[in-house]
């Protein structure tokens, strides 16, 4: 059966000098507002104990945008949903499923999100609201449905993204007769149950050499300067190479076991737990193993076949492979 999913796709784009004037202003006024209102909550809690809500500091944007004239010269739309991401924040810091929520920096990522009454999508050009030229995208590849929404975003090499989000639906692949149990390592990213090996790249190892010459050049520049910041831009595109090497080589391997197999086991690992370990958290950093199970997570969803998570204290190595008797090995030592 049809799986429907909300679905991202990510382009690259080049603005031209007046869009990045335009863009730089929006994100800017976004990261603005987030921090504003991320103070105001945390004074109210502190000095009369008060939760403030979406719905409140929404009610205070108005005034705040006639004292601040400059707030009223990008779209209005960029501004609300930098406090539905705020409230979003505070609901997963009460959660605890994050911590509690940073005031944004303009020398990190940025991004702006707007919804579907912020832009147009007509004949394959998105026009964002204030502008009047369409983005020059990168098409990589296609898509059928209609955006509803989409999200613009400069991260720290300075490359534009804007990552156009859609409801599609997605027909299930046809049923394949394997299994499979992956068993996730560092040597290999994974060794599969018939004994077949995933070999890991590696891609930071390959890549610390000329990461390391970057970051000696830079700690080298006077900081603050226009040769420092160029130095700082240099290391940041080093690491946004190695990442995306390895989110490609990670995509491709787990959309390769969701083709051949019906059902995916693999283990459960306390990653974060893993990390405190000094010897070996970067290489377990650069295997990353928590976002191969993610990507085979939803994945799994989309096309119709079964993850199976394995409990980590789950006796695998005590097993026999083919009668599943169990040894005990506490007499040995």
């Amino acid at each position: 059966m049809a799986a429907t999913a909300c679905r991202a796709y990510r382009y690259r784009f080049y603005p031209t000098v007046e869009q990045k004037r335009q863009l730089a202003k929006t994100l800017g006024c976004c990261r603005f507002v987030f921090n504003y209102f991320l103070q105001q909550r945390i004074e109210a809690w502190k000095n009369r104990k008060k939760h403030l809500a979406y719905g409140d500091c929404s009610a205070l944007l108005p005034p705040l945008k006639e004292k601040y004239e400059w707030l009223a010269e990008i779209s209005s739309v960029c501004l609300q949903q930098s406090l539905r991401h705020l409230d979003r924040a505070f609901r997963s810091f009460f959660e605890k499923r994050t911590r509690f929520p940073k005031f944004k920096s303009k020398h990190r990522r940025q991004s702006a999100s707007y919804m579907g009454n912020a832009f147009t999508y007509r004949n394959c050009q998105i026009t964002l609201a204030k502008q009047t030229v369409p983005l020059d995208i990168r098409w990589s590849r296609r898509f059928k449905e209609t955006p509803t929404s989409l999200t613009v975003t400069i991260d720290s090499a300075g490359r534009y993204f804007v990552s156009i989000h859609m409801e599609e639906t997605i027909q299930p692949l046809p049923r394949a007769k394997k299994s499979v149990g992956i068993d996730l390592g560092l040597t290999n990213v994974g060794t599969d149950s018939r004994g077949h090996a995933i070999a890991g790249p590696s891609f930071l190892a390959r890549g610390m050499g000329r990461l390391k010459r970057l970051q000696r050049r830079f700690s080298r520049k006077k900081r603050g300067s226009k040769n420092s910041q160029k130095a700082k831009r240099q290391v940041a595109r080093q690491h946004s190479r190695i990442r995306d090497r390895r989110i490609d080589f990670l995509h491709k391997v787990s959309r390769q076991l969701v083709n051949e197999n019906q059902v995916i086991a693999a283990e459960s690992l306390a990653v974060k737990k893993m990390l405190q370990a000094k010897q070996l958290s970067r290489s377990i950093a650069d295997a990353a193993w928590s976002t191969l199970l993610r990507f085979l997570t939803y994945k799994c969803q989309w096309y119709g076949r079964t993850l199976v998570s394995v409990d980590q204290y789950f006796p695998s190595s005590k097993r026999c492979s083919h009668c599943s008797f169990e040894m005990d090995f506490s007499n040995i030592w």
